[in-house]
């Protein structure tokens, strides 16, 4: 099943029909759906697909070899190229007059089996295939190492490549395509728990209960999912027990620096080092509030992974229970109760990924050039306020209260919506009330008569992008 990435695909495709030489960079974290986004785009195109593995340099050069060489059906009357260079100078002739895409997948294996892959590729762009039709996708998984081994302006491909995509996860409006049958309200449960991650999602049965995916695919330790965060943590990074400390350390509700840090027993120089590690892989993000300045302090981090997110707070604690085959009663005594505990924030995230998509399609009442959150001190009441979703504009601002409760809203939260506004407002304001459960009369009245209020449902944000 393949989801989303019209984008991508679209522009794939337009750099594709130019009938040059391309070299295309395409990076994002492992199981985000590259591999099946390149197949898709490569469908009834002339295309040698090449996955590396890690093998020492002399296998790698045999395979990509025998790839190339099936691919124009001369297996049987050449042998091996003797050298990557003789490779890369074969697939420049055969490209002089006719496209053809070679996609390099999990490339830094290559570079892990001969330290000069970069230099050779770079020297054989300048040399032998710059005048031809080839279309060259570089792909990796390593987001660290495509950023400051390929892209960066110290690597030798800097200056050849003809563009770069960073595949994230889906939205939650691609996600839920997975899930057809199920409500709304589980739908939202599903991208609490998996996040936008494809390969994620494929492990759901669309037809069962969430329950029951709960239970047989999170809960169970023979399942995909129960060791994924293990196995990709140690596959990533050299010290995982520490990092996995940090995961959970802000997963149960630590934010500041000093806070991870005194969880961890680490001192906040090396537990800063870590934490950049695990930006690095997308996993914490470190956000200021919207209208601070890029060097400000007032700093907090949050998990930036729904999967993560779930799994160190509710399945890692319950991991001796589980082992003992006791995941079933853990999920339905212990976590199934509290997932409002863990809905809020998504349902947060999710407003805010409709405000971008709504954006992007020109329907709000300006463009928001940047977007997410603020939190600062009330000086008259004398205590911290919080704005879910701020959006700023050129002189206008867009400011949202998303609430994920079963009851319906009433003007008391526009109040106290335009009260936090007061403190940040600058220039024209436009109100967003998002609600999972409706609004009160005296809400819907409200909004008939402001027109900068917008009164926005759950039910409403997934029928406006359902396709």
């Amino acid at each position: 099943m393949f989801v989303g990435r019209n984008y991508e695909i679209d522009k794939l495709n337009e750099l594709y029909n130019e009938n040059r030489f391309h070299c295309i960079v395409m990076y994002g974290r492992r199981r985000v759906g590259k591999t099946r986004l390149l197949t898709e785009f490569c469908k009834e195109k002339n295309r040698i697909f090449y996955v590396s593995e890690e093998h020492n340099d002399l296998l790698s050069l045999t395979k990509f070899s025998a790839q190339i060489l099936e691919h124009f059906g001369l297996n049987e009357f050449m042998p091996k190229f003797d050298s990557w260079d003789a490779a890369f100078k074969f697939i420049g002739k055969k490209a002089e007059n006719e496209k053809l895409v070679l996609v390099l997948d999990e490339f830094p294996y290559m570079v892990s089996s001969n330290k000069r892959m970069l230099s050779i590729i770079q020297n054989n762009i300048d040399h032998n295939l710059i005048d031809t039709k080839l279309f060259l996708i570089i792909c990796g998984s390593s987001i660290s190492f495509i950023e400051n081994e390929v892209l960066s302006h110290k690597s030798p491909l800097f200056g050849r490549r003809t563009a770069q995509f960073l595949i994230n996860p889906l939205d939650f409006f691609d996600a839920i395509k997975f899930f057809p049958n199920y409500t709304n309200e589980d739908k939202i449960r599903i991208y609490s728990v998996l996040g936008g991650v494809p390969q994620y999602l494929l492990q759901f049965n669309g037809q069962a209960s969430f329950d029951y995916n709960m239970v047989k695919k999170m809960y169970d330790k023979s399942a995909y999912l129960y060791l994924e965060t293990e196995l990709l943590l140690k596959q990533e990074l050299i010290n995982p027990i520490v990092y996995k400390s940090i995961i959970e350390a802000v997963a149960s509700g630590a934010s500041k620096l000093n806070e991870i840090s005194t969880k961890i027993g680490e001192t906040t120089s090396k537990t800063s080092i870590y934490i950049k590690s695990l930006i690095e892989l997308k996993i914490i993000q470190k956000i200021k509030p919207i209208t601070e300045k890029a060097n400000s302090k007032k700093t907090i981090y949050l998990i930036n992974d729904n999967f993560y997110k779930f799994y160190y707070k509710h399945v890692s604690k319950h991991i001796s229970a589980i082992e003992q085959e006791m995941g079933e009663h853990i999920y339905n005594n212990r976590v199934k109760g509290k997932f409002y505990e863990h809905q809020g924030s998504v349902f947060e995230e999710v407003c805010k990924e409709y405000l971008i998509r709504k954006n992007k399609k020109f329907e709000l009442p300006f463009i928001i050039d940047k977007i997410g959150k603020w939190w600062g001190a009330n000086p008259i009441k004398k205590r911290q306020e919080e704005i879910d979703i701020v959006g700023l504009g050129d002189g206008e601002v867009l400011l949202a209260e998303c609430k994920y409760t079963s009851e319906k809203l009433g003007i008391e939260v526009y109040e106290k919506l335009v009260e936090r506004a007061n403190l940040l407002t600058r220039g024209k304001s436009y109100y967003y009330i998002f609600s999972k459960s409706g609004f009160k009369d005296n809400l819907l009245d409200l909004e008939k008569t402001i027109e900068n209020l917008n009164l926005v449902t759950l039910d409403l944000m997934i029928s406006e992008f359902a396709e």
